[in-house]
């Protein structure tokens, strides 16, 4: 295969993978978007489904014999479990096992803290708990736009197309191999670095093995095609395996243009 069909791979392949990683950061800023505007007091569940609630304990609670949570249905079953050390805003933190039962109607219930003495805990901690028919209307009412369309959480979407785009660099790196070998069966090379300099733009390459070169030869560069000549560079030193030479006559060129040696005779 012609090094002009696998650049053309190349491209391709390059092109997928910033696509990929465009879809990466979109579903990354749609999870924290939604994470960030959710509130954490409404909690989406569905019939028979039991979980846990937490929060901070109450000012004026030293204990969990001192509170109470208290539903607005008797259906709702909900109980203090325990308290333990918040990680990162430190405090007690106070954690309830709830649960619902399979025929629980769709609707919107409420879970609120109180202390034993009847007077509600301050600042509230009042929960609504909002019950959907099945898993569909569950997804449904999602605020992320990656779990309404594809039942997915946006991060776990974000970690499979970051492997994907894993996979479109591999096979950009393995596609770059191959061109520096068709190339070199030309006799020609990618430059792969071009930076300005005072006496003409320097330029770098990797000629491969047994390419005659000595400093001051002369080699052509041409577009990165191959197809048309667009100046002259002249070697002025070697770098163990690539070669720096200067562009001659103030052309510029850019990294991915070709640097077409001399024959060897």
């Amino acid at each position: 295969m012609s090094f002009r069909s696998l650049a053309a791979q190349r491209r391709l392949s390059g092109r997928i993978g910033c696509v990929i990683l465009l879809l990466v950061l979109a579903s990354l800023v749609d999870g924290m978007i939604t994470g960030g505007f959710k509130d954490p007091f409404n909690i989406d569940v569905l019939p028979g489904q039991s979980f846990s609630l937490s929060e901070q304990l109450p000012r004026g609670a030293e204990r969990l014999e001192d509170l109470a949570l208290r539903s607005s249905d008797p259906r709702v079953s909900v109980r203090l479990v325990e308290t333990y050390s918040g990680f990162w805003l430190g405090g007690v933190i106070w954690r309830a096992e709830a649960s619902l039962p399979q025929d629980i109607p769709a609707g919107s219930y409420s879970v609120a803290m109180f202390h034993q003495n009847g007077t509600a805990a301050t600042p509230p901690q009042a929960f609504t708990l909002r019950v959907h028919q099945d898993a569909k209307a569950l997804q449904a009412a999602s605020g992320s736009l990656v779990t309404r369309t594809l039942g997915l959480s946006p991060y776990l979407l974000a970690v499979g197309l970051l492997l994907l785009a894993l996979v479109s660099m591999g096979v950009s790196f393995l596609l770059s191999g191959r061109i520096a070998q068709a190339l070199r069966a030309e006799r020609m090379s990618e430059i792969f670095r071009s930076m300005a300099a005072p006496e003409g733009q320097h330029i770098y390459f990797c000629p491969g093995q047994g390419h005659g070169l000595a400093p001051g030869s002369l080699v052509e560069v041409l577009d990165e095609g191959g197809a048309a000549v667009v100046g002259t560079a002249e070697v002025a030193e070697f770098l163990k395996d690539d070669v720096r030479a200067v562009m001659q006559n103030g052309v510029q060129v850019r990294p991915g243009t070709l640097a077409r040696l001399p024959q060897t005779h």
